[in-house]
């Protein structure tokens, strides 16, 4: 028993920005991989005798031929080096299927769709805004798009010819920190309301860049009204893992594991989470960030009670479905059962 592994060919490396490149991905079987406009994949890397996992948004369309992830260097970031220096066409990266709940619904309805994006924040905004303006349907899209100066701006000319080819659907506003023009709190709320002609109530926000930026647009959101469930987040790949602790002390606890048609009773230790607990008895749950803002490792508890110790990416009408992430969850009952789809 395995998770889903792709093999993955390097078609084409195509050069976004000086320090920024779009990596084009063939599936090594043949056969179609499907996925949501929105979501990721987990690149799986050996390095230094230590396995390494890392999601990237995936840029393309699911109406594309071929996958596509977008890696910007960071600094002291070993894998985003590593994939921009070492990786070529032809070369076969590991991965697991892809993952992710920043998908967009009912796009078909009149009402308005607004997307903020910060830098390369963009990768699955622009999947969301392809598949959305490929079909039909009365919502109207804004992209609110953040960068430090024209020169990091990826995808201008995709998105520019998407605008051209759809003026009455789609809109950009460019906001370079460069020229002193950035969001902030005001900008937000003044924004909002000059582009939302339909009910605000209907409205739906994505947002994807670095945590303060989401954080303030989402601040400002809710203040200014807005229901937090119109609100959708999407994390920034992360190059470290930070061990998420707890100052609640979580006993001992039975818990039942239902994962690709086996059922799994393992004993979760002392302030181990579940994913924990199942990789130690070689259960080989789905995960990524281990650090609760990916949703890599989300199942369902259809029993028992569990307390997530961070959550970043479910929202509360998840939670309310009974989804859960194993990476920073706890059982708080002997009668948890969790099921994967």
């Amino acid at each position: 028993m395995t998770e889903d592994i792709l093999k993955l060919r390097i078609e084409q490396i195509k050069w976004e920005t000086k320090d920024t490149a779009t990596f084009y991905l063939s599936n090594v079987s043949g056969n179609p991989v499907p996925y949501k406009a929105g979501q990721f994949i987990t690149l799986i890397f050996n390095h230094r005798n230590e396995e390494i996992r890392r999601s990237y948004s995936l840029g393309s369309s699911p109406d594309e031929d071929l996958l596509a992830i977008t890696v910007k260097r960071i600094t002291n970031g070993e894998i985003s080096r590593f994939m921009l220096a070492k990786e070529h066409p032809g070369d076969i990266l590991t991965a697991l299927a892809p993952a992710g709940r920043f998908t967009v619904k009912a796009f078909e309805q009149e009402k308005d769709i607004l997307f903020f994006a910060g830098g390369t924040g963009i990768t699955p905004i622009f999947s969301q805004i392809k598949y959305i303006l490929k079909r039909p349907g009365k919502s109207r899209l804004t992209l609110i798009y953040s960068n430090q100066d024209s020169h990091t701006v990826v995808f201008k000319n995709e998105l520019d010819a998407l605008a051209a080819q759809h003026p009455d659907r789609f809109t950009i506003i460019y906001l370079l920190s460069s020229e002193a023009n950035r969001l902030n709190t005001n900008r937000v709320e003044k924004i909002t309301r000059e582009i939302v002609r339909h009910d605000l109530n209907k409205a739906e926000f994505y947002l994807c860049g670095p945590f303060p930026y989401m954080r303030m647009i989402r601040f400002a959101l809710v203040y200014m009204g807005i229901d937090p469930g119109q609100i959708r987040r999407e994390n920034f790949v992360l190059e470290t893992v930070a061990v998420t602790s707890s100052t609640v002390n979580f006993p001992p606890r039975n818990i039942r594991i239902n994962f690709k048609n086996e059922v799994h009773d393992l004993a979760v230790g002392e302030n181990q989470s579940i994913l924990q607990a199942a990789l130690q008895n070689n259960v080989p749950l789905p995960y990524s960030c281990r650090n609760g803002v990916c949703s890599t490792c989300t199942a369902k508890c259809t029993s028992g009670k569990i307390e997530m110790v961070k959550n970043d990416v479910l929202t509360d009408a998840d939670i309310k479905e009974g989804l859960i992430l194993t990476c920073t969850g706890h059982p708080i009952s002997d009668d948890v059962v969790i099921d994967f789809e």
